[in-house]
């Protein structure tokens, strides 16, 4: 029975390193937000840049 939990853990282990390894693959480099202004009614959407 001990094998199971071994195995479960060693699975958990895995799938966590994964993960990680995914996250540090996604990052870039650092995005500047853009400067728009936008204003959103039901019917109407404008934006504007500065």
């Amino acid at each position: 029975m001990e094998w199971v939990y071994r195995g479960f853990e060693t699975s958990l282990l895995g799938l966590s390193l994964c993960l990680g390894l995914a996250a540090l693959a996604s990052l870039g480099p650092a995005r500047e937000p853009e400067a728009t202004l936008a204003v959103t009614l039901p019917m109407i959407s404008v934006t504007a840049s500065r």
